[in-house]
């Protein structure tokens, strides 16, 4: 029997809207949906690596059964590595991946990256699961390298969403990363980056993959 779960993005939680809708159409179909909390109290010292080690704990206990993913925002980028790393994960599904994370932070927040001594310790983020701004290490660009070479190339079936008005993470980087990967597909549509206006027919969409590969 395949387990699926659902990895919340980046300043979220297991609460998200996304989620929870994710998680009440799979329990209607009959599927359960793990969706674990990816920060468990700690989002100022965050990182990466914390989060994988979060989900590894996860992908333990199910390490003699298949599993599928599915990932939103940093979720995706999380569902991405992971794929990457444990062979019984046979397919995933993204929205809105956010690929090339530390690249596009450096960017957004002005941080020099060849000179870290330059960066102050914490930075202000958004949290969309409380509402409030939180600041946050800027630790968590440090750890980000040691992610930002992964190949990401293991040849499993992978279905991309993507909003074209995606503010937050670009469509770009979407198109680029199945551009050379024939194995995946994009589907771009008339979204922002949280994608809600098109959450239901998304839903729907994740279910379709998931028996188009026979994993439902």
């Amino acid at each position: 029997m395949t387990q699926f779960i659902y990895l919340h993005g980046f300043a979220s939680s297991p609460l998200s809207k996304k989620a929870v809708v994710f998680r009440n159409k799979f329990k209607e179909i009959g599927l359960s949906l793990v969706v674990p909390d990816l920060e468990k109290g700690n989002f100022e010292n965050i990182n990466l690596t914390y989060q994988m080690n979060i989900l590894y704990d996860l992908l333990d206990k199910f390490k003699d059964e298949e599993v599928c993913l599915i990932g939103s925002s940093m979720g995706g980028y999380l569902a991405a590595i992971a794929a990457e790393k444990r062979k019984n994960i046979q397919a995933i599904y993204l929205m809105a991946p956010g690929f090339n994370f530390m690249d596009r932070w450096m960017k957004k927040l002005d941080l020099d990256c060849t000179d870290e001594t330059s960066w102050t310790s914490r930075v202000p983020v958004f949290h969309y699961g409380c509402g409030v701004t939180k600041l946050v290490s800027t630790n968590i660009f440090k750890d980000a390298k040691n992610w930002n070479n992964l190949k990401l190339d293991r040849e499993i079936p992978v279905r991309i969403i993507h909003g074209i008005y995606d503010e937050v993470v670009s469509v770009n980087e979407s198109r680029k990363f199945v551009s050379d990967r024939p194995w995946t597909s994009l589907k771009e549509l008339d979204a922002d980056h949280g994608l809600l206006s098109h959450v239901d027919w998304i839903v729907t969409d994740s279910i379709k993959f998931f028996k188009n590969f026979k994993f439902i």
